[in-house]
């Protein structure tokens, strides 16, 4: 496969992550540690996407790493393997509420999740922060 293939399938199999996860393209960029309008040429294939940015990428789609050379290889990228819900005890607080509904039960869930995600959004804002005064002396 030429150059301009291998970057056509990685964005074809990006944009389809990004939206599976439902992140907008301004999240998987910032999860990504990259710049919007990088993340834009990655989807849209328009231009080659630097090595080193294949962390962040793997990072924002929660895929392993590696995963971003496998599909230039023409591989498919293998996805984190999240900690079972069974194994999670604030999951398992709520689906062991029997006054709960289902439907209830499942958007108390919802909840969590998203919560968890804007902690750790707010977490590696942090860090940034951090890294940056450090940075500054």
């Amino acid at each position: 496969m030429d150059e301009r293939g291998e970057r056509d399938l990685l964005a074809r199999k990006v944009r389809a992550r990004r939206v599976e996860l439902g992140l907008s393209v301004r999240a998987a960029a910032q999860a990504a540690e990259m710049d919007r309008n990088t993340w834009s040429y990655l989807e849209d294939g328009s231009k080659k996407t630097a090595e080193f940015k294949y962390a962040g990428i793997e990072r924002a789609l929660q895929w392993e790493p590696g995963s971003v050379t496998a599909i230039l290889d023409g591989r498919d990228p293998t996805p984190v393997t999240a900690p079972s819900e069974a194994d999670d005890e604030e999951i398992e607080l709520v689906r062991g509420d029997k006054k709960l509904t289902p439907e209830m039960r499942d958007r108390i869930i919802a909840l969590i999740h998203e919560r968890r995600k804007r902690q750790k959004a707010a977490s590696l804002e942090e860090t940034r922060n951090m890294i940056e005064l450090f940075r500054r002396g």
